[in-house]
């Protein structure tokens, strides 16, 4: 909906779109770059790149098994049921 013009006033001119302070300057960009710099980059590419392939070779060997369980205090199912006059458990009896 348009806003009707007031008698004896004149449009105002639209603005136009600036660019910022930044888009405007005409000054060459131009970078330096030492060779000292491109072989630190090619250290850090293979440092990735061999971490990469540590982490493909791990998830390809698959699970790890589960450790063997380690009874409290190192000792035997034997000399622990021993020492508190109960009888050692069989894996022949069920």
């Amino acid at each position: 909906m348009a806003h009707p013009q007031h008698p004896g006033r004149t449009p105002r001119p639209m603005a136009q779109p600036q660019l910022p302070a930044f888009c405007r300057t005409r000054r060459p960009i131009t970078t330096t770059v030492r060779l000292g710099d491109l072989r630190q980059l090619q250290w850090l590419l293979w440092l990735v790149l061999a971490l990469q392939l540590s982490t493909v070779l791990l998830v390809l060997a698959g699970p790890v098994p589960a450790p063997l369980a380690a009874t409290p205090g190192g000792f035997t199912p034997a000399e622990f049921a021993a020492r508190h006059d109960a009888p050692v458990p069989s894996s022949s009896q069920p």
